[in-house]
């Protein structure tokens, strides 16, 4: 099972997840405000509690906050809490510092497998993969995993063949207008769709 980490920065007006599918759902500091919008019950919270505006309510809840003064950022320490694979809400639109530090520590300590976002939803790849899509919707790819991830593709409008994805390359704005295209990459990447447009991807692994 995955873990639902849910963070400050702009999220979804509104999501449909099943909560069942996760471990735990967990609130790094201001993520509880985020969760409390999006009426998604929480079962852990991590985090000093400097940028909730329901502090006190975590409180009284049973959670207790750290010192201000830590070696980590709040979702460094949501992330470590556990082992266990992990969806993320929110994040997006913020400061650049915290975007640049959010990338670093995914880059440290894994990606998440989706990430939820007001103005983007990101889907990590971890191997060649089949996606059904709308017709048309626009796909980004980049790379979290701080080298070099060669990518070929099947179906797009602009080929990848062999496109090195790194630190300083991104395949921005592509589309397949079929709907459905094929992407083979040499390890993992993550792929930016609209978020409207997510619930309606299909993933497909390919058999090599």
């Amino acid at each position: 099972m995955k873990r639902l980490i849910i963070i400050g920065g702009k999220a979804p007006s509104s999501i449909s997840l099943d909560l069942s599918e996760y471990s735990a759902v967990i609130a790094a500091d201001s993520g509880y405000d985020t969760a409390c919008d999006l009426g998604i019950t929480i079962t852990d919270a991590v985090g000093d509690f400097d940028s909730t505006s329901r502090r006190d309510e975590l409180v009284r809840m049973g959670f207790v906050p750290c010192s201000h003064d830590k070696d980590y950022t709040d979702t460094e320490l949501a992330v470590m809490k556990g082992e266990d694979d992990y969806d993320l809400i929110g994040g997006g639109e913020g400061r650049i510092d915290h975007t640049l530090d959010l990338i670093s520590m995914m880059r440290r300590l894994g990606a998440p497998a989706v990430w939820y976002m007001a103005s983007d939803t990101v889907v990590r790849i971890d191997g060649p993969v089949e996606v059904s899509l709308p017709p048309g919707a626009g796909v980004s790819f980049f790379s979290l995993s701080g080298k070099k991830t060669a990518v070929r593709s099947e179906g797009l409008i602009w080929e990848l063949d062999g496109f090195p994805l790194s630190d300083m390359a991104v395949s921005l704005s592509n589309r397949s207008e079929q709907g459905c295209f094929r992407i083979f990459p040499s390890g993992t990447l993550m792929m930016r769709v609209d978020p409207e447009v997510y619930p309606q991807c299909r993933f497909s692994p390919i058999a090599l």
